[in-house]
């Protein structure tokens, strides 16, 4: 595997789990198969860190019958977005943080570039790293301080109801998303809205949404501007984190989820205000 090869050129030794190369129609193998793949390397007290493979969909299905007590007691990255959202949110109801950031066959098999993967290392092995990062649109001004919080927004909505839904309260809070026509990116940020749940943000941060489309000269961007034109909280748009479509160099920025940040949107930053590594 391209990604793999990669992760071995930066002096890592990579365990393979049983079920990667697996199929069962849309998953990558049965659920058992791969909730054991991912509680073996939780437990393992020699892997160090959790790259996930790629997103799709099935890491809500395996929630249930995971046991994260091995993370709370001895704390270990895990890395991934998109459908790994799920995990990565179930992960911080137990107060353990996870990273937002590359996936080895969904980006680092293309190539990331230079300025991720240098973030993504610091991210990793830096105690005194605090990281900033550019989101260059101003959508509603303002600078909030919270927990970073978020990932995909259609997994995000998905989890409502459920007992992994996210405790939004206070939280600075990111979404981004891929393939998502401008309704229908309304209809699930209307749905974030009208729920209550965006009433105790501090702020919200999006993604670029650059591999989402557009219809009729309407962007995602326009989306966003509409649906937050009244909120009290700042909200930024355009950060390099998640789904990016280019074919390499790829631009997907770590985010440690859990850590306290500030937005300022006049500045167009988002920054750490504490190191990731535990």
């Amino acid at each position: 595997m391209a990604g793999a090869r990669v992760l071995e050129g930066w002096g890592l030794r990579v365990v393979m789990g049983d079920a990667v190369l697996a199929r069962q129609a849309y998953l990558a193998g049965p659920d058992d198969a791969r909730r054991g793949d991912l509680q073996r390397m939780i437990d393992d007290p020699g892997i160090d860190a959790i790259f996930c493979a790629r997103g799709g969909y099935g890491s809500q299905r395996i929630i249930p019958s995971l046991d994260l007590t091995g993370l709370v007691q001895r704390p270990k990255p895990v890395i991934g977005y998109s459908d790994i959202t799920a995990l990565l949110t179930a992960m911080l109801g137990t107060g353990v943080s996870g990273i937002h950031g590359p996936m080895v066959a969904a980006d680092l098999s293309r190539g990331i570039t230079d300025h991720s993967r240098d973030h993504l290392l610091r991210v990793l092995t830096d105690p005194d790293y605090l990281w900033e990062v550019d989101v260059p649109v101003e959508v509603r001004p303002g600078r909030a301080t919270g927990r970073l919080v978020g990932g995909c927004l259609s997994v995000l909505v998905s989890l409502a109801g459920t007992p992994w839904a996210p405790d939004l309260d206070g939280t600075i809070l990111f979404l981004e998303d891929t393939h998502e026509w401008p309704y229908r990116l309304d209809r699930l940020l209307t749905q974030l809205l009208q729920s209550g749940r965006l009433e105790g943000v501090a702020g919200v941060v999006f993604g670029t949404m650059a591999s989402c489309r557009s219809l009729d000269g309407v962007e995602s961007l326009d989306v966003v501007r509409e649906r937050f034109a009244d909120v009290a909280y700042p909200v930024a748009f355009g950060l390099a984190s998640g789904h990016d479509p280019a074919e390499h160099d790829v631009e997907n920025l770590a985010l440690p989820l859990g850590t306290r940040v500030v937005l300022d949107t006049a500045r167009g930053r988002l920054t750490a205000l504490e190191p990731a590594v535990v």
